[in-house]
């Protein structure tokens, strides 16, 4: 079995989402901790875009507000919602006018092996390595109490059932990263 980092793509690729309201922000309405939000409102998003390029960057299926979080227009939610909710919340976003949806990961699991991790010289995380034993072989998308902020991950038979999803939806802007060591 193997772990992956489930993230989107490289933003040199795609046009990143921006919060309109910089109260969200200071608010930390977009953290990406693991825990489920209560959204009173439709925060207000929008692609950033570049003044002096004539031709911005396009706008991909699966999008990217914050690490740790997916950011899914209306195709994408489509595809992956059936096999992502159970994961998480899917939140509504109104980006320029239309829907998006805000995909926050709920499920938590305690499996990053400290002994075992890759440290920087501060002791902060570089590359986390996985107590395989805590980890089941159906498919699961999942956030580790050490890395919630910053990472999603997926097991093998998640990354499968997400890699069929988006080739049989042409969607972009999914990537699994390079597996994570168990």
């Amino acid at each position: 079995m193997a772990i992956w980092e489930l993230r989107c793509a490289a933003v040199n690729e795609f046009a990143v989402l921006v919060s309109r309201d910089y109260d969200n922000i200071e608010e930390q309405l977009f953290d990406t901790d693991g825990t489920a939000k209560d959204w009173q409102d439709r925060p207000r998003v929008g692609y950033v875009v570049e003044p002096r390029k004539k031709q911005q960057k396009p706008r991909a299926d699966v999008g990217l507000l914050v690490p740790g979080a997916l950011v899914l227009n209306a195709r994408a939610r489509e595809a992956l919602g059936p096999f992502l909710s159970p994961f998480g919340q899917m939140l509504e976003l109104d980006c320029e006018g239309e829907p998006r949806w805000f995909f926050n990961v709920t499920q938590r699991l305690d499996c990053v092996d400290l002994q075992r991790s890759q440290r920087f010289d501060d002791g902060g995380l570089r590359l986390e390595a996985f107590d395989e034993s805590r980890l089941p072989d159906t498919a699961l998308v999942f956030k580790d109490p050490l890395t919630a902020p910053v990472r999603i991950y997926v097991n093998e038979a998640g990354k499968q059932a997400l890699e069929a999803l988006v080739r049989e939806a042409g969607l972009s802007g999914l990537e699994c990263g390079a597996p994570r060591p168990l």
